[in-house]
């Protein structure tokens, strides 16, 4: 360890650890990081040496001593400029100097260091004479001179860490001229000197105090500024509002070789974020620099007049469920997708646009220009929350709300829950699609923690909450486990509403496998249509004999499906309007001698299938049954729809099929016509087993029936009693909550004692919401509204109309509980099919093509395509605003 202090042997000559060079010159004054550079050794190639605990320590502890001692000879910055001249100054201090303490600021509660002539700060090299110090002392500006009077340090390295208040006020309003240094024959004698392994120095030049535009301009960088104390430059606007730490705020940046870093940093979203809070500081006072504040808000309007064309993009692409991405993110390519084509169509008739791609367009990673994917997403991030939170705002609003959920799985085989929320917006009940829960799992108890978390989150209560309706599966539907069981123990008043749509497809399909007969008669319309459309040559074939019915062209065959009742209706239809055409078609192809004998033998059984007069029949029955059913199931999927009137449209449609139960003769009559037959076919009559069945063994003699009579008796009756069996079993779930509403539809046949009997049970039910003046109310609104009842829209309902008359006439505040039951009543949820057409909306966007769709974006996507008018009612340019202040990057040429 001797031979590590000896000076005068030279650099290249030493024999020793780069730790070691390191050491000895920092305890020269020299920094580590230029001793590095000056040795020209790599340290991470070279073999480390370590120092042990104890020899670190007191190597520490020596250089403190030292530092103190050096410190102690330290002059006190105010006599530099309040002594006549700086020769005199330095006598005096150096008489001094052994007792005396450095001076405190009291306004950031640091050391105020010496700035000139210190060998322990500057990395000059040697103790600096009087007359350099005269010569630097005349290149001091005025000002700062007269922040050093007002006791604030005019070395921005030498600013604490936790600056007060006080302190921050000072320099927002005063700047930072003062703390430049940026004088040519200044910076020379104090800049940090880097030496590289090519023994090339470099130091902090004026220029790099100067930025030059595209346009050839010259700005001035005024957040730069030096410190005379360790020769490095500082970003005044960083360390003043300390919004992060980087070289420009901590210890201060000297790599002079990679100067091009100054334009990096400020164009870092960092750096204007603390220019823009500093300017907002000092509004009041007027403090900051003007011109860089101009500079600074227009950075700001560029990206805003961006960002404007940006949204207006994707709320296009986002209504209509298209992709955003495609294979690439290169302007002027075919693949790059439908954001960056569109924006491109844009660009060739907005000049601003335009312009922006041109100059910013495929410059690759670092170059800002929010044309990539990752800011695209942001903001669709950005805008499906604002679209959720006006949903939310509104719900709010309304405070009764009913909801309901349903699942299935995606292209990705990824369970999804949809929650729908029906409220009222002024006086009109809607549905609204929220979210996708994130996968519950299909258990009630899950599926229920995962709506009260949702709840919990958007601050919505549980208690406002007056009606659910779901599908009826048992996890749903559930009495003791279910989750509308959950709900109910949570909120009594949440009713539960069987939806109307499954209940009557749940009807149908009871009734069409109550017998053989039927079951047959519907795989039969399947094999129909796969029979045509698996070939084009006999598909074609079918749809030139359809084109020549003479009541016009008739749709081809139709698939039939399980779930969709309105798929068996169309079935069914194009079935009975093609039934002759259809016949031939399928007996030329069983004819031709170019078909395959399996083709012609498939076509030969369906044409035998069409000429029997019991297929004739149930296609007649069905085509009328389910024709009803489809148009009862369309009306049920309104959103505005309320209880009482999906109650009655299925009781209307329980007396049509009560009363079809008697036309069997009809059905007949039309099906010898369409079968061109009057004879049902032979049944082979099964032989009794005389030993296992003795033929006088509890045995009854049948009764001798007709073809026709035992048809009508095992496959049309059947049909039709099972359907109304169903149908009333379903119509029984409505009767509670009927019970409470229906009166509603009769108001103006009731006597005064009835309605306020009626209005004492709801009182009774929902003591929280009402009060007991409710019937009074309503026997005074009844007189009022039969004066307008010839306005009255049969269409909305007896319930809506009289809630939009309240509104429209302004008397709400007249009656206010009935104005609350109404409410009330009209956000009950009926059918569950918005969640139904949310599901729709979600293969349609997360097709086979996007199966790696996250499932939030996949929210924010299906939310903004569904609730499209939510979409184009919001302003955005309060986001547009927020964005554009907490994203702003430097624009190059600006």
């Amino acid at each position: 360890m001797d031979g590590i202090f000896e000076t005068e042997e030279p650099l290249a000559t030493r024999e020793e650890g780069s730790w070691q060079v390191e050491e000895r010159e920092m305890e020269q004054g020299t920094p580590t990081f230029f001793v590095s550079e000056m040795s020209g050794m790599d340290r991470h190639k070279g073999v480390r040496h370590f120092e042990s605990g104890a020899a670190k320590r007191k190597t520490s502890k020596e250089r403190a001593e030292r530092e103190a001692k050096e410190f102690t000879k330290t002059c006190r910055l105010t006599e530099f400029f309040t002594h006549p001249s700086a020769s005199e100054h330095l006598v005096s201090a150096s008489a001094s100097s052994s007792s005396r303490q450095p001076e405190q600021v009291p306004a950031c509660d640091a050391s105020a260091s010496s700035l000139y002539g210190s060998s322990s700060l500057s990395t000059g090299g040697n103790d600096q004479t009087a007359e350099e110090i005269e010569i630097e002392s005349k290149h001091v500006p005025p000002e700062v001179q007269m922040a050093t009077t007002q006791n604030y340090d005019i070395d921005i390295s030498l600013w604490s860490e936790h600056l007060t208040k006080q302190f921050i006020d000072y320099w927002t309003v005063n700047g930072s001229e003062s703390l430049h240094h940026s004088d040519a024959k200044f910076l020379d004698a104090k800049s940090a000197v880097q030496i590289d392994a090519n023994n090339v120095s470099r130091k902090c030049t004026p220029a790099m105090f100067e930025r030059r535009n595209q346009n050839g301009e010259v700005v001035k960088r005024s957040w730069l500024c030096f410190s005379p104390a360790n020769g490095r430059v500082y970003c005044f606007f960083c360390k003043l509002m300390g919004v992060s730490r980087s070289q420009f705020t901590s210890d201060g940046f000297c790599d002079w070789k990679h100067a091009n870093r100054l334009v990096v940093h400020e164009q870092s979203k960092h750096h204007i974020q603390a220019v823009l809070s500093a300017a907002s500081r000092a509004k009041g006072a007027g403090g900051i620099d003007s011109k860089l504040t101009m500079h600074v808000g227009q950075i700001e309007q560029y990206w805003c007049s961006l960002l404007k064309r940006l949204i207006s993009v994707l709320k296009f692409i986002c209504e209509r469920g298209l992709a955003l991405r495609g294979d690439d993110e290169i302007i002027a390519s075919p693949h790059n997708g439908n954001y960056l084509g569109l924006l491109e169509l844009l660009a060739e008739y907005d000049d601003f646009l335009g312009q922006h791609i041109q100059n910013h367009a495929n410059r690759g990673t670092g170059h800002t220009n929010y044309l990539s994917s990752t800011i695209c997403e942001e903001i669709v991030r950005l805008m499906g929350n604002e679209v959720l939170n006006e949903i939310i705002s509104r719900i709010k609003l309304s405070k009764y709300y009913s909801i309901s959920l349903d699942s299935t799985p995606d292209e990705g085989h990824i369970d999804e829950l949809t929650l729908i929320i029906r409220y009222m917006e002024h006086d009109t009940p809607v549905e609204r699609f929220v979210k996708f829960l994130p996968n519950q799992g299909h258990k009630a108890q899950e599926m229920f923690e995962g709506l009260m978390k949702f709840l919990a989150d958007n601050d919505i209560d549980i208690q406002n909450c007056r009606g659910q309706s779901y599908d009826n599966a048992t996890s749903m539907s559930g009495r003791y486990n279910g989750l509308q069981a959950k709900v109910v123990a949570e909120n009594h008043h949440a009713i539960w509403i069987p939806c109307a749509g499954h209940s009557l497809n749940l009807v149908g399909k009871t009734a069409a496998e109550c017998c053989q007969e039927a079951i047959s008669f519907f795989f039969f319309l399947e094999a129909i249509y796969v029979f045509f459309t698996a070939s084009t040559h006999r598909y074609a074939i079918l749809s030139d004999s359809l084109k020549t019915v003479a009541s016009g062209p008739v749709s081809v065959p139709k698939r039939i499906s399980t779930t969709r009742w309105s798929c068996r209706a169309v079935a069914v239809k194009a079935v009975v309007q093609g039934y002759l055409p259809i016949r031939e078609t399928l007996a030329k192809i069983a004819r031709d001698e170019n078909e395959t004998n399996k083709t012609c033998y498939e076509a030969n059984g369906l044409h035998d299938k069409m000429c029997r007069l019991e297929t004739a029949i149930y296609a007649v029955f069905w085509h009328d049954i389910l024709g009803r059913v489809d148009a009862t199931s369309h009306a049920l999927q309104d959103p505005k729809l309320d209880l009482k009137t999906a109650v009655a449209m299925l009781k209307s449609l329980e007396c049509f099929v009560r009363e079809k139960r008697d036309c069997f003769h009809v059905y007949e009559k039309k099906g010898r016509e369409m079968s061109e037959t009057g004879d049902y076919s032979q049944t082979c009559k099964g032989q009794r087993n005389v030993r296992l069945n003795p033929l006088d063994f509890g045995r009854s003699e049948e009764a001798a029936l007709s073809q026709s009579e035992k048809f009508r008796v095992q496959n049309f009756l059947p049909a039709i009693d099972q359907f109304l069996s169903s149908l009333d079993q379903q119509l029984k779930a409505y009767e509670e909550t009927c019970s409470l509403f229906g009166f509603l539809s009769k108001l103006e046949s009731m006597n005064c004692d009835e309605i306020e009997a009626a209005a004492a049970k709801l009182v009774a039910e929902y003591k929280n919401d009402l009060d007991q003046t409710l019937g009074v109310e309503l026997v005074q609104f009844t007189a009022f509204f039969t004066q307008f009842l010839e306005d009255e829209d049969d269409e909305k309902g007896r319930a809506h109309y009289l809630y939009k008359l309240l509104i429209d006439k302004k008397v709400v505040d007249t009656f206010p509980n009935v104005e609350i039951m109404l409410r009330m009543y009209l956000v009950l949820m009926v059918t569950n099919c918005s969640g139904e057409r949310s599901f729709s909306k979600m293969k349609f966007i997360k097709n086979r093509l996007r199966t790696t769709m996250c499932h939030d974006r996949l929210s924010h996507l299906a939310l903004m395509s569904i609730e499209y008018d939510i979409l184009r009612e919001i302003d955005f340019e309060k986001l547009i605003k927020n964005f554009a202040a907490a994203w702003s990057r430097k624009v190059p040429g600006l």
